[in-house]
């Protein structure tokens, strides 16, 4: 256990006390693909959130793998979004995707092992459609899973927030109303693609903690990031809001951000001088 891992435990065991599982919490957490070998530890997930019928929760998949489009179905759609990058939703049924999972997502995981491979593949268009027909949500994940914060250019990012809403739209045939920009960290996200982002859609996820039972921010959702080697007890320790005093300033800083470009909302984007002397800086 490295010393990071230790000092997390610790607080936990020393916070959890403090804690109650039975406050209020809406809250929505992230996922990605699940493995044949992580069916198990989803099914506990899930059970855990049913034993807690005071939480309003969403279960978002980020990426657009074939393991996420099979696994939300395990939920009820009004709980589910689908966060995905069009440019891999295109490469479904072509080797081409291989490339894209490593270089874009910056995965490490071997692809030869069948079953891996196969839960990584990109979900298709169809399988998409077929979600939308059960009343899923799906979101863009921008177009190509860019760190938004390395874009330099508007014209890029117009392509990373605009363009992949304009595909999904075209492909689905739905609004798109979502966004969950790629990495989920501020450092991963600018002030003027914060501004496009508010431009352009109704709800923004970032990956920040937080109860939104408690936010005054409409249309800024807080995410906690989930991963299943933690175990049951710990993710239920996070979803009951036992780290969120840790992101306090990042979500403040957000909602003010998220609130003082409301007007541009439904309106056009003019001088990108207009966001102010970090507009592409990392937040």
């Amino acid at each position: 256990m490295t010393f990071r891992e230790a000092l997390k435990y610790s607080l936990e065991t020393v916070l959890r006390p403090c804690v109650s599982s039975a406050s209020p919490q809406r809250r929505a957490f992230i996922l990605h693909e699940v493995l044949p070998s992580q069916q198990g530890a989803y099914a506990e997930l899930l059970a855990m959130l049913a034993r807690h019928p005071h939480w309003d929760w969403t279960v978002t998949f980020d990426d657009g793998y074939v393991s996420s489009a099979q696994a939300i179905r395990k939920v009820a759609p009004e709980r589910g979004i689908f966060f995905v990058c069009p440019e891999y939703i295109n490469r479904a049924g072509s080797s081409s995707w291989e490339q894209f999972f490593y270089q874009n997502f910056l995965r490490t995981e071997s692809l030869s092992h069948p079953e891996v491979r196969a839960a990584f593949a990109p979900a298709s268009w169809q399988q998409l459609r077929e979600l939308v027909k059960l009343g899923y949500r799906i979101g863009s994940h921008s177009m190509t899973h860019a760190r938004l914060s390395s874009l330099t250019s508007t014209k890029e990012l117009e392509r990373e927030i605009l363009g992949s809403a304009e595909v999904l739209e075209d492909q689905l045939q739905i609004p798109v109303k979502w966004f969950a920009h790629p990495f989920g960290d501020v450092a991963s996200i600018s002030e003027l693609a914060l501004r496009l982002i508010r431009k352009r859609y109704e709800f923004f996820f970032p990956g920040v903690r937080g109860n939104m039972h408690l936010s005054r921010t409409p249309g800024l959702h807080w995410r906690d990031t989930v991963h299943f080697h933690w175990g049951t007890a710990h993710i239920e320790f996070l979803l009951s809001g036992g780290l969120d005093w840790r992101y306090w300033k990042t979500r403040r800083r957000l909602a003010r951000l998220w609130r003082m470009f409301e007007d541009v909302r439904g309106g056009t984007l003019n001088n990108v001088s207009e966001v102010g002397p970090r507009s592409n800086a990392a937040l």
